[in-house]
């Protein structure tokens, strides 16, 4: 996977905190810390005559940043930000410190992804960490409005609603979820919350507040798939959106494999005159011609239940049946 750190140089930093004696502070996220999003990452210069530094995100160096000029420190003064792309599990971050094209010092950090919904665990020796603490909102409320009120965290106007400017990279999907595109921040998160803007509710309990219609289709289920009866909507969907139909945190055969792998090592259904098993994807799918879409694992299964075991799409019991619904010669 490719890694990125872009300068957010849309966000106006200043800064004004007591110098420490590393060379760098991290200020979000913390050494050995866990995130749940792929968001900022904030720190701090201890030397003001630092003129450049080079960012690493395992094994890999990005392009060397000008933090010396005069523009630069008139904006972010000795705070550097950038947005992350962190792989899922472990992350070492090197920052590297020049003085005149000189390194002078590395500073060094590891921090645990781990997207929400996921059943993974994460190792004992990170400890979840949140944004928005108290010493951290004091350090950017000079320039951001760190307790909006209501209103502002659901106004739909980017000035107006102060989360747009740090979460704006968020949307900037192909799929976005109604509130999120909307800037309904505060439809699901809460300034009362623990830590502060968490959600006071997860997954299904939450999300069938909106999606009612859902939770009366799921009762009527005779089967329902796992992670819908436990109500885990997060461990397929993605809350704010991505760049999958539905919002799904992977492309559809990706994420239905990462839990039922087993499909990759066997001819599945049937064994075709070519050897192989029913095509999973690469042929358009013959129920879906308007739409143009490829054959997937929602082309014969219901993602989230149905009235016969399998899901199958039409709750046709007998397989002939349900391959006569493309096969119908």
């Amino acid at each position: 996977m490719l890694k990125r750190l872009v300068l957010a140089v849309s966000v106006a930093v200043l800064f004004n905190v007591t110098a420490a004696q590393a060379a760098v502070d991290f200020i979000y996220p913390t050494q050995n810390s866990s995130v749940s999003t792929s968001g900022h990452l904030i720190f701090k210069l201890n030397q003001n005559d630092i003129s450049s530094l080079r960012i690493t995100l395992n094994g890999i160096a990005g392009a060397p940043v000008d933090v010396g000029m005069p523009e630069y420190r008139k904006l972010f003064q000795d705070f550097f930000i950038a947005q992350s792309l962190w792989d899922v599990g472990a992350n070492k971050v090197v920052v590297d410190l020049f003085k005149g094209g000189q390194k002078v010092e590395t500073a060094s950090l590891s921090v645990y992804y781990l997207p929400d919904g996921s059943s993974q665990k994460i190792p004992p020796e990170y400890s979840p960490v949140s944004m928005h603490r108290p010493e951290n909102e004091k350090l950017c409320q000079s320039c951001h409005n760190m307790n909006p009120t209501p209103a502002q965290m659901n106004s739909s106007l980017e000035k107006e609603n102060p989360c747009y400017a740090c979460h704006k990279k968020m949307l900037s999907v192909k799929y976005v979820h109604g509130p999120a595109g909307t800037y309904s921040c505060g439809y699901c998160h809460s300034s009362k919350g623990n830590p502060k803007h968490a959600v006071a509710k997860r997954g299904a309990a939450l999300c069938y507040e909106c999606h009612a219609d859902m939770a009366v289709q799921v009762k009527k289920k005779k089967f329902v798939h796992g992670p819908v009866e436990a109500g885990m909507c997060e461990s397929c969907h993605d809350a704010h959106g991505s760049q999958n139909e539905s919002q799904l945190i992977k492309p559809i055969n990706e994420l239905c494999l990462s839990c039922h792998g087993h499909i990759r090592t066997q001819k599945h259904v049937v064994m075709t005159t070519t050897g192989e098993g029913h095509p999973l994807s690469g042929k358009k799918d013959p129920l879906r011609t308007a739409s143009g879409k490829d054959m997937s694992c929602v082309s014969c299964h219901l993602p989230h239940g149905g009235s016969v075991r399998y899901f199958f799409f039409n709750n046709q019991e007998d397989r002939m049946m349900l391959c006569q619904a493309c096969h119908n010669k």
